[in-house]
């Protein structure tokens, strides 16, 4: 196959192979291995092939990365959504690779991972992924957990992950300056330090991968000096007048039922402060962002009230610029889809 042309495992045969058991499992993902290769002599060659010392992740990974960068460098846009999954292991005692998960009782790893995709939900490949586990749960307060998170240095919390990924996209779009590229994160993304690296890195380089993310704080805003003001910044935004309206059909979930909803859309500008939890630094140059509100009109009685907060370093001060970015965050559903697999 195309995707494993570039594969080196030190022994050709090794190579065909690999290509081989690419094109049974792609034919349907979610078949396992027997079922795929259709036959007791082909599924002892694949499980061979896994077991063989020259065979490894990181070399399938890579050739299979060359092969994306081949297909980024065509794209005029290049989303990267990114999420989080857990792998459950629990009934596998003998594992010494997992740990304890969302109780004590269950077993297992987390993956983090980030595709890359074109704003028409084509899939270009898999920009990274990361696997962790947690030797024991952390059964601590709100509070206890705030005052954690103030003086420990980012870098070792497990949100990092977050940032790791804006600066693959980072580093993509250094390689391809002409290709926009745009990483996504839903609200567990909402983090300053991405915000702040975003911004520095246009400053450093001219060039720099964006991000577009749905926010879980409302955050404070502030001037252009840094000096923080009263309002937040949907209060900002519902100041302004809308840009328009866009129709959504919302489809029914334990807790709704189907409905056709239509929501206005609001753009603004803002500064925002620096969350109280991070240490101000020396120099401190607060973060210009650009934010886009959706708000449900007219809500049907007992029902809860559609509402999107978007954050982005791109223009959308229009609608048709507005538009074109929540159109680009519902992209992020095919993280969703990838990890289901």
């Amino acid at each position: 196959m195309e995707e494993l042309a570039t594969i080196s495992l030190g022994d050709e045969r090794l190579n065909k192979r690999a290509q081989k058991i690419l094109s049974q499992l792609s034919n349907n993902p979610t078949d396992s291995i027997p079922v795929a290769c259709q036959g007791a002599a082909e599924t002892k060659a694949a499980y061979r092939f896994l077991e063989n010392e020259k065979v490894s992740s990181e070399k399938i990974q890579e050739t299979h990365f060359d092969s994306m960068l081949a297909r980024i460098e065509k794209q005029v846009v290049v989303l990267i959504p990114q999420d989080t999954t857990v792998l459950n292991f629990t009934n596998q005692f003998e594992r010494d690779d997992a740990g304890p998960t969302v109780r004590e009782n269950t077993k297992g790893m987390y993956l983090h991972c980030a595709i890359a995709v074109t704003p028409e939900n084509v899939c270009l490949g898999v920009m990274s992924n990361k696997l962790w586990y947690r030797n024991e749960l952390q059964h601590v307060t709100r509070k206890e957990r705030s005052q954690r998170d103030y003086v420990t240095p980012f870098d070792v919390k497990e949100s990092y992950r977050w940032l790791e990924n804006y600066r693959v996209a980072q580093e993509i779009a250094l390689k391809f300056p002409n290709t926009t590229i745009v990483s996504i994160a839903d609200r567990e993304g909402d983090i300053y330090n991405i915000y702040e690296e975003a911004a520095q890195n246009l400053i450093n380089n001219n060039v720099g991968a964006h991000y577009l993310i749905r926010a879980k704080t409302d955050r404070r805003t502030c001037t252009s000096e840094g000096k923080r003001t009263a309002n937040k910044i949907k209060s900002e935004l519902l100041g302004q007048k809308s840009l328009g309206q866009i129709t959504v059909e919302l489809s029914e979930t334990r807790k709704r039922k189907p409905r056709t909803a239509k929501l206005n859309v609001y753009s603004k500008k803002v500064h925002i402060a620096l969350p109280d939890k991070i240490k101000k630094p020396k120099n401190y140059q607060p973060v210009e962002i650009t934010a886009i509100l959706c708000t449900e009109i007219r809500v049907p009685k007992g029902a809860e009230a559609i509402e999107w907060l978007l954050i982005t370093d791109m223009p959308a001060l229009n609608f048709e610029e507005a538009y074109e970015k929540i159109q680009w965050y519902t992209c992020r559903w095919q993280i969703e889809i990838f990890l289901k697999l």
